[in-house]
């Protein structure tokens, strides 16, 4: 007996890594059969953290439209392709979180993320949405570099 992956998650964020991840996704998606959702977590930040600003605000929705904008780019690419991906934006505190609650509800199978390169500092002393998800989800996760 072959097990499948037939739910595959790619948190999706802009940068590179995550487009690569996507396309990987699309590829495996086509020859497995598999179903694809692309899932972007905004982060909901206040101006002084104690509260919401109209400015805040303003930024969440121009970030939001940026968002979609990128989705239907990544939805024209898995059409040339045949695979037709499920896109998803959530605003969320913590991405890993986020990310790990709609796997777990969602009966993700596989997690495709791909990484970005960040300073030295950062990796150390700042856990990544990376390292926090493939610690914590019971299925798969492939990670691109």
């Amino acid at each position: 007996m072959t097990e499948t992956f037939d739910h595959i998650l790619v948190p999706y964020n802009g940068c590179a890594g995550s487009q690569k991840a996507f396309k990987k996704a699309v590829m495996l998606s086509k020859v497995i059969q598999s179903k694809i959702t692309v899932l972007t977590c905004m982060e909901e930040r206040s101006t002084f953290g104690l509260f919401k600003t109209k400015t805040d605000k303003q930024e969440l929705e121009k970030e939001q439209k940026a968002v979609v904008n990128d989705h239907l780019t990544l939805e024209k690419y898995a059409k040339k392709h045949d695979v037709s991906p499920v896109f998803k934006i959530i605003k969320n505190d913590i991405a890993a979180h986020a990310i790990l609650e709609y796997a777990e509800k969602h009966g993700i199978d596989l997690i495709i993320m791909g990484m970005r390169n960040k300073i030295k500092y950062e990796k150390m002393h700042y856990p990544s949405t990376i390292e926090d998800v493939s610690k914590n989800f019971r299925g798969a996760v492939l990670i691109l570099n």
